[in-house]
């Protein structure tokens, strides 16, 4: 399971995306950014630049402990590689635009 923090900011919302295509099972804790939630301690420990989106994978792919991820690049890469999709694994199809037709 992945406990997703979140705001419905763009760059949050390009991980409910993100989760929707891939279909990973998710949990949303919201983040009230005008309450000031990204202030509390218990947030700044998942993410300590206090920005939305972190994430917690409580089941990462090496069976080993959680991990904690945040800035939506990261996450989306992250997540990309944890699903084996949307990103390809040679250097060349990573790092060269993709016909997507």
């Amino acid at each position: 399971m992945i406990d997703l923090y979140y705001c419905g900011t763009p760059n949050g919302l390009k991980m409910t995306i993100f989760m929707a295509e891939a279909g990973l099972p998710h949990r949303i804790i919201p983040v009230d950014l005008g309450k000031g939630d990204q202030y509390k301690p218990e947030f700044l420990a998942i993410s300590p630049n206090n920005k939305i989106p972190a994430m917690v994978d409580h089941a990462p792919v090496d069976g080993g402990e959680p991990i904690v991820l945040f800035e939506s690049g990261a996450i989306l890469v992250y997540l990309a590689d944890k699903i084996d999709r949307f990103l390809p694994r040679d250097l060349r199809g990573r790092n060269q635009p993709q016909d997507l037709r």
